[in-house]
């Protein structure tokens, strides 16, 4: 028998980051405007730690009385969002991801999978996933050698995250 190894997809260049304050009419059909109108802050997250998705869920023990074995049941979720990016207090037009994720902004992260390298247009059937937040404290990373002025904050999760949807080409 010959096995068959499935293709796999590069996740580095691949992945983009709109905020959008305010938030979308509906997180499980984001309109190719919706996107439009956020702020595409895709070059300024950090390859490493610039958006962290954690979380976990937690377990009900399900013991009963007939069975010497404990059963689990899943229990309640939850997801945590942390990002780094870069700033430049220089210029407003090079410092976009600190201006619009000011820290009490809400709004909508749509992260999208699988995008071209070169792609930073975004259209109908585009593969995100999403969420609604609230931004944390901004907070500038100590000094370090060889390594770029940046931001760490936490993004509070308010709505259930939303995944493997696709982009529509209608408005909100």
């Amino acid at each position: 028998m010959v096995q068959t190894i499935p293709n796999g997809v590069k996740s580095m260049g691949t992945r983009r980051v709109v905020f959008i304050p305010g938030g979308v009419a509906d997180l499980d059909a984001i309109t190719v405007a919706e996107v439009t109108s956020g702020e595409n802050v895709s070059c300024y997250l950090t390859r490493a730690g610039g958006f962290e998705v954690g979380g976990e869920q937690q377990t009900i023990t399900d013991s009963r009385y007939c069975s010497a074995q404990d059963f689990e049941i899943p229990g309640t979720k939850q997801k945590t969002l942390q990002t780094q990016y870069t700033f430049n207090l220089g210029d407003p037009l090079q410092d976009e991801a600190r201006l619009a994720l000011v820290e009490g902004t809400k709004g909508t992260i749509v992260h999208f999978l699988q995008k071209d390298e070169d792609d930073d247009t975004f259209e109908a059937d585009d593969w995100y996933e999403a969420v609604n937040v609230e931004c944390g404290e901004q907070s500038v990373v100590a000094v370090e050698d060889n390594a770029m002025d940046r931001i760490r904050q936490k993004l509070f999760v308010q709505s259930n995250w939303v995944q493997f949807k696709q982009l529509v080409a209608g408005t909100p």
